[in-house]
């Protein structure tokens, strides 16, 4: 979902509602999970999502951010103060697989310079 939002082609949308209770946004997102499931859309992320609003207290105000590109959408949701990141739930218009993202190759030091990092550690 990062690679989704980091892409060029990713641009923040007006959301018109952003504001949001923890309750409500749980509430709507349960539905509209259904919603696009009994429509062949796949989605990403939204069980993490309903987990990180259950948990929060229902009068918990947020804002939600809506980020698309092509047939794809992002929803994210932060905390009032958009101090932190409470879940994000990343979906398709229906019968369009969800992008495929390759992470970066990275360099990994070799084994022993690994090892050689924990010896003072003993």
């Amino acid at each position: 979902m990062a690679a989704f939002l980091e892409e060029a082609a990713t641009q923040l949308i007006d959301n018109p509602f952003p504001s949001a209770r923890a309750a409500a946004a749980r509430s709507i997102w349960a539905g509209r999970g259904f919603d696009l499931r009994a429509m062949g859309a796949e989605i990403a992320g939204l069980a993490d999502l309903l987990g990180a609003l259950a948990a929060l207290p229902a009068s918990e105000p947020l804002i939600e951010e809506v980020a698309r590109s092509g047939p794809h959408t992002a929803s994210v949701f932060l905390s009032a103060d958009r101090g932190r990141i409470v879940g994000v739930a990343l979906y398709g218009k229906p019968g369009t697989a969800l992008p495929c993202f390759t992470p970066p190759r990275t360099r990994r030091p070799a084994a022993s310079a690994q090892l050689d990092l924990f010896a003072d550690l003993r």
